[in-house]
This record gives C-alpha cells, structure tokens and sequence, in this order.
C-alpha cells in the first residue's frame, strides 16, 4: 500500500453560517458544516487506515477541512467516497426531516440540496522525509482546484427565500401564497419557530433552520437580558414563560413588544396581552427592588489566529523536516484553546457558536465583553513554546467586534463583526482587535488597536476608563476633546497638535473629576487623591492616545468606553 498525505475541504462556509436571520439559523449553520467533517471522517475511518493530523477528533465544532495520512492502493477511491459522504449526508438530513415532519417533498427539494455543496479533495505520496514538500504542495493544488469550481445552471423563476435570497421558496407560512410554486408546502400547522407568517424558506434554509430545532439557542434579546435574567426571580419568570407555552422569545421582556401587531405576528393569542402587562410589571418591580435594568444590546465576537497559513506552512519552523510533529502538536493545542473557549463563553457571560481551532465566533453579552475577550485573548496557545519553532516568532489572534441593537439585523451585525476582524489583521504585525457600535440612531462608531502597548493591556485601559467613569469622572472631558479637535482626521496632522491635545486632555479629565472630600479627610490628603486619580486616568489615555492610527480612532475608542458604561449601568 502507498501512504498519501490527503487534504480535504467542504464549502461554501461563511455564506452558508451567516445567510441568518436568528441565533438559531447561525448556530444550526454552524453545527451542520461541523456534523458533514466529522461524518466523513468518521466513514472515513471504518473504511480505510486514516490517521487525521488536523482537526484535533475532540474538537466539537470540526473546521470545514480536514488533513490526513491515508494508506491506500486506490485514493482516487478513497477521494471520490469522501466526496459522496458529504453530498449524502446532507440529503439523507434533509429527507429525514421532511419524514419526522410529515412533510411531502416539493419537486425542486433534492435539486436544491444537492446544488449546494462542494467539496473538494487531493493527495499526494508521502515518502519518509518529504511531508513539508507535500504539504506546501497539496495546499497549492486544492487551490487551484477551487478556482476551477464547477456549478450547475438553476433556473428558477419566483419568489426568492426569505433567508439567503438565492433559490425558490418551497416552504412558506401564511394565507398568502406569494409566488411560490404550486407544490410549495405550507407550514401553518407547524410551530413558528420553524417559519414565521409572511417567511418562506428554500430546501437548503428549511433544513438549515430545522437540523438542530430541538437544541434551544437563545435569541440576541436573550444574550442583551442574559445577565439581567440571571439575577431576576426564576419564580416570576416561569409564570411569564407559561403565559406563552413553548413558543417563547425574551423580547417580551421589553414592554415595547407587548402590542397587538407584535402578538398577531408571532402568532400569540391576543387574550394574552393583559395579562402579560400584568406579569412584567411584576418582574420589573422585582428588578427595581434590585437595582438591575432591562438593556438592548449585545456583541459578536470573532477570533482568528494570525498568520495561520505560514504557521501551518512551517514557515516559523527552525527545521521544515520537522513539521509533520509540529502538526500534531498545534493541533492538540488548537484543540484545548476550542474547549476553553466553550467554557469561557457560557451563561451568563454569552453563548459560543463555534470554536474550530484557530478562529471563534460567539455571542457576548454586554456586561462580560471585556472580561472575556481579555480571557480568550489570555488562553489563545502559544505556539512558540513548541520545540520546533525558531526563539524570534510569537503566535498571536486578532478579533473583531460588532456591538448592536437586539432589534438591528443579524446579517448586518455579522458583516461588521467580519469587518472588523478584518480591520484588526491590517495592523502592522496583526494581535489586534477591533470594535464597531451600531448604535439605534444609524450612528456608528469604530476603533481598532493592538491587544497591548509596552506591556499594558488595552483592553484592560479601556476598563480602567469605564471604572473611572462610573464612579469619579464625568465624561464631558471626551465630549469637548471632541468638539475641540474633531476636526483632526487624518494621522498625518496629529504629530503637529500632540503636544496641545495631550496638555488639554489633562486639564479636560482634571475638570471632570467628581471626587468627593471623605469624612475626616483632610483637605491637603483629598487634593492629594483627587491628584493620583487624574494622573492615572491621565496615564492610561496618554499611552493609547500616542499609539492610535488617529485622532479620531482614539475618540472613538473614548465614545465606546462610554457607550458601554451607559449600557451595563442599566444592569447595576
């Protein structure tokens, strides 16, 4: 038998996870991609001698790809059989939910199941010292492969899926037809968690949403209430929830929502409405009685390792031949840094989508952002500490953030928070992050900045400024550097103005301090701490102020500081 190094991939990825409307679309997405890698490896492994270098097996949310070494007299066999796994799964899914569902099949069902997915495959001969050779080899040839994609002509006339915008409605809910075929299959009878009135959804998104129904997933209005719901009597809460049965979403906690239209059009009886006034008023009374609030936003969060490319490629290596080994051990370690940020990501602090190795995408909830991107950031694996790495490179992650309005589309969220990854890897040398606030009003507000400057966290600078703002400083001072030197855009003009800026922002914080004189405190000893407290403030906004790309990034960076103090205040 011959030994191959064998590399393989599915798509498409990001369009298929992220075409959502709900948590739950994105998490089902997610969790399908995953279930197709594992099934395949898994029949992989009862067919042939495999042994999978990467993806760690006990990763749960499995990446899009997989590499192996295959032993095998036939791997255009072995090839061709992963292929068809994958393409067969997904029908097999699909056809066993319309089955549980007592659903009939509409005529374009398995058309478009099957024009969904790709997945392509090669292999190359391993020979005792050449696994570094094949492997730069075999990534060069499966990406020629992708840029010759085949795809099949679809033509479809009508109305398009509700969720990904592409192909034909077949399932839809409501009185209304609208353009759909004439086998459509209407979903009024099932719950509306599967379709909602006036949605209709296309094979692939029918079975995208109904893959993991049973699985709750909270909603973004559960992730903006999730440390609030954790603090409220379970009893009150319970009694609410009854109210609705099972079909149930947290943005009834928010008194704007309790309204006819809403109840008509997620199919609430409208007998209800009194008395779901009645029960959250008694909840709100409880959350009075705590000092707690109700707020309505929340973040996305996505890491993705840096430079994983040239990692994997061996690039950073003191000696390629040694790269198999290395593999082995970057993927035990990817896989350790996936379950600890499962464990990171749990209630009350948010909810994980996924974690497949190197890259991570979670749902925050507002009052933890900080903490736990700082944690994750902290437990990323450090590949330097491999033997085979050379002593001048250090593995680092860059993450984007998007914080937005529970009522503001999940899609548009999503694409921020991939943008702003993007943002956080144009930084000189990566190991950055970068936030953007979609605020209510269309207001929207960006910074980006490495994770740490000469030693200091900047994530933790930005906590020390909310701290600082909550309890002794107003924020007027970032209000008139504003309005004083807003008209500084571009980082060409700032080394000019640096010596001013830094002069004003002193005298700015030193008049927004709102410390109070203590009891028995003598006037010198106030001045004194009053003094400290500035010069600290002062201290952590000089060294980002000199290390941001612009003026108008680091009054960003100060206008987000303040948003979240605003936004976790409700929760306090």
């Amino acid at each position: 038998m011959t030994q191959y190094l064998f590399l393989f991939t599915i798509g498409p990825v990001q369009s298929f996870i992220e075409q959502a409307r709900k948590t739950h679309d994105l998490k089902a997405g997610s969790d399908l991609l995953s279930h197709l890698i594992d099934s395949t490896m898994k029949q992989l492994d009862s067919q042939c001698s495999i042994e999978f270098i990467f993806p760690n097996e006990s990763i749960s949310s499995k990446p899009n790809r997989f590499f192996a070494k295959v032993e095998s007299d036939n791997i255009q066999k072995i090839g061709e059989y992963a292929k068809s796994s994958v393409i067969n799964e997904f029908e097999t899914i699909a056809c066993k939910l319309l089955s549980e569902l007592k659903l009939p099949e509409p005529g374009d069902f398995k058309s478009q199941i099957n024009d969904l997915l790709y997945a392509n495959w090669a292999a190359l001969p391993l020979e005792k010292d050449n696994y570094a050779e094949r492997y730069a080899e075999i990534e060069k040839y499966l990406g020629a492969i992708k840029n010759v994609r085949q795809f099949h002509k679809m033509e479809e006339e009508g109305r398009k899926c509700s969720l990904c915008g592409e192909r034909n409605v077949l399932f839809y809910r409501g009185k209304k037809r609208r353009y759909v075929p004439n086998d459509a299959v209407s979903l009024n009878e099932l719950s509306p968690k599967y379709v909602m009135d006036g949605e209709g959804l296309c094979a692939v998104c029918f079975t995208k949403r109904s893959f993991s129904i049973k699985n709750s997933y909270p909603s973004v209005a559960e992730i903006s209430l999730m440390d609030t719901l954790d603090k409220l009597d379970s009893t009150l809460k319970n009694e609410y929830k009854g109210l609705f049965g099972t079909h149930f979403d947290e943005e009834l906690y928010f008194e704007s929502n309790l309204t006819e239209e809403y109840f008509k059009k997620y199919c609430y009886p409208d007998e209800k409405l009194e008395s779901a006034k009645d029960h959250l008023k008694k909840i709100k009374n409880d959350a009075k009685n705590k000092n707690i609030g109700f707020p309505t936003y929340y973040a996305v969060i996505m890491f993705d390792g840096d430079s994983m490319g040239k990692w994997l490629s061996g690039e950073y290596l003191k000696e390629k031949s040694q790269l198999m080994e290395f593999h082995k051990k970057l993927t035990k370690k990817l896989g350790n840094f996936s379950k600890k940020v499962e464990e990171i990501t749990q209630k009350p602090k948010g909810k994980l989508v996924y974690a497949g190795g190197d890259d991570a995408l979670a749902f925050i909830n507002l009052n933890h952002l900080l903490p736990v991107i700082k944690e994750v950031r902290g437990n990323f694996p450090k590949f330097e500490e491999i033997d085979q790495v050379s002593d001048k490179k250090t593995s680092s992650v860059s993450c984007g953030i998007c914080i937005s309005h529970y009522k503001t589309q999940l899609s548009e969220t999503l694409r921020w928070a991939r943008k702003m990854e993007k943002e956080a890897k144009k930084i000189d040398r990566k190991n950055a992050f970068a936030i953007a606030v979609l605020k209510r009003s269309g207001e929207t507000r960006e910074t980006v900045y490495k994770w740490e400057y000469n030693s200091k966290s900047t994530v933790q600078i930005m906590e020390e400024l909310i701290h600082a703002l909550k309890n002794d400083f107003s924020d007027t001072f970032i209000k008139n550097l504003s309005m004083e030197f807003g008209w500084l855009k571009t980082e060409s003009m700032k080394p000019d103005f640096e010596p001013l800026i830094k002069t004003e922002m002193k005298r700015l914080i030193r008049r927004s301090c709102m410390m109070r004189k203590k009891e028995n405190e003598s006037k010198e000893e106030f001045e004194d701490r009053k003094k400290d407290a500035v010069d600290k403030l002062y201290e952590y906004l000089e060294s980002i102020y000199s290390e941001s790309k612009s003026f108008e990034n680091f009054i960003s960076f100060l206008d987000i500081a303040v948003f979240i103090k605003r936004e976790i205040n409700k929760c306090k």
